[in-house]
């Protein structure tokens, strides 16, 4: 079944819909990013143009993570599986604790809270 994308401006559609390659989004607060990248990853894995293995989305916060896994899983009917929706800083502390032995560090490490970070200063 073809994703509704008929509630979305020209632009908004045209970027849900672009072909292959990389594509921008740059816009201001409100005007609809998230609904556009939401519905771009629906648009992708609905056509079979990507499997949600195959897609990483990052946001700079939890909520906004979140937020953008519960939209996708409302425009995907059947859900999706292994679609990775993280933050930047949980998306590095992932990488960084499956590869830390081939890059010489432990991953047993722990990350610094800022109040650590400055104690360490003194």
């Amino acid at each position: 079944m073809p994703l509704n994308i008929s509630h979305l401006n020209t632009e908004q559609q045209n970027a849900v819909t672009h072909g292959a390659g990389p594509l921008l989004l740059v816009a201001g607060a409100g005007t609809g990013k998230t609904a556009v990248i939401t519905h771009r990853i629906a648009h992708l894995i609905d056509q079979g143009s990507a499997k949600s293995n195959e897609i990483l989305a990052l946001t700079f916060t939890e909520k906004a993570a979140a937020e953008m896994e519960e939209r996708i899983d409302r425009l995907l009917p059947y859900g999706y599986i292994d679609l990775w929706v993280s933050t930047f800083h949980s998306f590095a502390d992932r990488l960084l604790k499956t590869h830390a032995l081939d890059i010489g560090i432990s991953n047993e490490y722990k990350l610094l809270t800022q109040t650590d970070a400055w104690l360490l200063k003194i």
